[in-house]
């Protein structure tokens, strides 16, 4: 006869497998300050090419501008907001990353924390039929 509860737990465990198992995997690899750590300098490298790219687009767009303006322009005030703008992108950028994957550790911990709990429910449920089965105990047939 089929063990609902077990079953049920076993469901639980294969829709984990299936949906979120590859993604919780550094969940249980990682320390949250590892994980966000790591997650922070990729974004801090992300966000440093991302602004070259937005830089380099501006560049582009503002070509005629900035030649028509090079010589009259205030290079080392130039280079001051820029190195502001790129400052506050680079802070709110990991501010962004640090709040997300905070959210996706701990959440992910949590699935995780699940998972093992039906994992060790159904391990009992075994153990239990198992020494039901066993000489001596009560289901002998």
């Amino acid at each position: 006869m089929v063990n609902e509860e077990r079953l049920r737990h076993m469901i639980k465990i294969s829709r984990f497998d299936t949906f979120d198992g590859k993604e919780c995997r550094p969940m249980t690899q990682y320390a949250r300050k590892d994980y966000i750590s790591l997650q922070l300098l990729r974004s801090f490298v992300t966000g440093t090419i991302c602004f070259g790219l937005l830089l380099g687009l501006w560049g582009v767009y503002s070509m005629q501008t900035l030649m028509e303006q090079i010589n009259s322009m205030d290079i080392r005030g130039f280079l001051t907001t820029l190195l502001t703008f790129y400052v506050v992108f680079i802070l709110s950028y990991l501010i962004a990353t640090y709040i997300v994957f905070y959210v996706k550790y701990t959440t992910g911990r949590r699935k995780v924390k699940r998972y093992y709990s039906s994992l060790k429910k159904v391990n009992q449920m075994y153990e239990r039929e198992e020494k039901l089965k066993m000489p001596g105990g009560r289901d002998r047939q």
